[in-house]
């Protein structure tokens, strides 16, 4: 995951060209990079290095130009050069560690927002950059007292306990992260995302209520966010909201056509209103997708079963049984394929199969098999 919350940091670039404002290459550099030409920012900010080989804002925002173009070696080199010239450039400390971070080098990025901090202990955004930093390298508590001693400078950051939250998650930690997660959405924060962690946790703690608001709210603020649909969709099944559950996968399948889960779960909500026939092509796509998804095949045989099309149902049966030979519903319903199906012998082994697995279905299966023969 890289970098989402670098705004701050674009926007000093016309406070640090104040003292050079006068020279009209920088001035020309500036009307540029606010342009958004950064290859011709580039030339006319060299010219200014070239005029003063100390103006260190000209490197730095020569920097941000290759910065922006997605050069971030290319960046480092004018940042460093920048700090050279002046070793008390926190701004630039802090992009030279962001453009580090996005070439994978997390450990000389985290030093390079430490030094930002020596100099300027009350910059939340060297703090911010740092806790992300420490969470690119899996160490989550030590990412933690960074975005905490962000806060604790800038409480109004809603990312800050929007990614409190996300390391909190990382450590298990359910209830601080909630705290961090509700503490970001009640700042305002936009993302969609700390809303969607949010409602992943109140779905795994049953306060379906709460979680389909903030599913809404997600998805409200992220429409793209094809996870947060689908797990909207997974609820509304729950609750028997089968025409609001068909919208939400539907609109997950919009977002991401090849969405197993997806199409499993609109499979269900057709399912699960006794329509076997419509719920058939979102299982088919779900195991056309995977055919290897046990599930999948399960759901799907289980609505041939159901619409009487039992010779259909049998290979997904089986396939479910070859990937999972524990699987105790498909043995029992293959056994009740080949019961309608007038196979009795091929019910029986199933019903052996089933003796060793669970007796309770076994004998009942044995009930159908005898049945028949009545």
């Amino acid at each position: 995951m890289k970098k989402m919350f670098l705004g701050k940091v674009f926007l000093l670039t016309a406070l640090v060209a104040a003292s050079f404002a006068q020279d009209d290459a920088f001035r020309q550099g500036l009307d540029q990079f606010n342009a958004g030409r950064y290859e011709q920012a580039i030339v006319a900010f060299q010219k200014a290095v070239d005029a003063s080989p100390s103006n260190y804002a000209a490197l730095y925002n020569i920097g941000l130009c290759h910065y922006k173009l997605e050069r971030y070696d290319k960046a480092v080199e004018f940042f460093r050069g920048a700090v050279r010239i002046k070793p008390d450039y926190t701004v630039a400390y802090v992009q030279l560690g962001n453009a580090l971070d996005y070439l994978d080098r997390y450990s000389e990025a985290i030093a390079a927002y430490q030094k930002a901090i020596e100099i300027d202990p009350a910059n939340s955004d060297a703090y911010f950059e740092l806790g992300v930093a420490h969470y690119r390298k899996n160490l989550f508590s030590e990412s933690i007292k960074a975005f905490q001693r962000c806060v604790a400078i800038d409480p109004t950051n809603a990312e800050a306990y929007y990614r409190l939250g996300i390391d909190y998650r990382e450590l298990d930690d359910e209830a601080n992260a909630v705290s961090a997660f509700r503490k970001s959405v009640d700042l305002g924060v936009r993302n969609g995302l700390a809303q969607y962690e949010l409602a992943k946790i109140y779905r795994d703690r049953d306060q379906v209520d709460d979680a389909v608001q903030m599913f809404k709210e997600a998805v409200r603020l992220k429409p793209d966010l094809a996870d947060a649909h689908k797990r909207l969709g997974d609820l509304y099944v729950d609750l028997e909201r089968f025409d609001d559950a068909i919208g939400a996968f539907r609109e997950a399948i919009r977002i991401e056509p090849d969405f197993v889960a997806a199409h499993l779960g609109l499979g269900n909500a057709y399912y699960n209103q006794e329509l076997y026939a419509e719920s058939i092509p979102h299982y088919k796509k779900t195991v056309e997708l995977n055919p290897d998804y046990v599930v999948g095949n399960v759901y799907l045989a289980d609505a041939y079963l159901n619409s009487k099309q039992y010779e259909l149902a049998v290979p997904y049966y089986q396939k479910a049984i070859a990937l999972d030979s524990n699987r105790t519903d498909a043995y029992y319903s293959l056994g009740i394929c080949y019961v309608n199906l007038k196979n009795p012998e091929s019910a029986r082994v199933q019903y052996e199969k089933l003796k060793t697995l669970d007796d309770d279905l076994a004998t009942k299966l044995l009930d159908a098999i005898q049945k028949m023969k009545e």
